[in-house]
């Protein structure tokens, strides 16, 4: 396989690891809504669905047809894929970087400063008077939680109020980096480095694969 194969294949999963490197090597949770999160990694998979499936796929009377601008077309379809997908899933909150032990007593405090009566049950959060109810799902290698939302909601803005005061208080916690983060960082930045420095040192494979 050429270099800019390599390369596009590779280098949103770099980028995409470079990221999630970084947010685990805060200081502070980070808190993602759904759909970024399935936005993010897909966004870290394209490279190589592209140059994998969709290339090998690929129509030849189409490519014939719409020449170059069929990529345009696929990415379009990609993305909407995307959405369909995050549209389709219950909606959920991400909050890397912490655990069960230190979110709760965060949930706790947002739901006081929210003023909704709620009440706990194990992992289970309900706050009856709004329709809402979330399960806590802890993904311990990354540390990070999934606030999965469980029941049928009865006002968007809602959540979404829910989601703009926990970030808020997300903010005046501190907590510890993590360190597989470390490992995604330095994997990204690795990659990254690689399809670089294949693309410089062997330049006649680039102007091959290009014309």
């Amino acid at each position: 396989m050429d270099p800019i194969s390599i390369g596009l294949a590779l280098g949103p999963l770099a980028l995409y690891l470079l990221y999630m490197g970084k947010i685990n090597l805060s200081p502070r949770p980070v808190l993602l809504n759904g759909t970024w999160d399935i936005c993010a990694l897909g966004a870290g998979l394209s490279g190589m669905i592209f140059i994998g499936p969709y290339n090998l796929l690929m129509p030849p009377a189409a490519m014939i047809r719409f020449g170059a601008f069929v990529w345009i077309l696929l990415a379009v379809l990609y993305a909407l894929c995307l959405i369909l997908l995050s549209s389709k899933l219950h909606p959920r909150l991400v909050i890397y970087n912490m655990t069960e032990q230190q979110l709760r007593p965060v949930l706790t405090a947002t739901m006081h400063r929210l003023g909704w009566d709620h009440r706990w049950a194990e992992n289970v959060l309900t706050v009856s008077n709004h329709g809402i109810q979330l399960e806590m799902v802890f993904f311990s290698p990354l540390k990070n939680i999934t606030l999965r939302r469980t029941s049928a909601l009865q006002n968007r803005g809602t959540w979404r109020r829910l989601e703009r005061v926990l970030q808020a208080e997300l903010q005046l916690v501190r907590v510890e980096p993590n360190r597989p983060g470390k490992i995604l960082f330095w994997g990204g930045l690795l990659i990254l480095s690689g399809c670089c420095a294949w693309i410089i040192f062997d330049p006649s494979q680039v102007v091959y694969s290009i014309f």
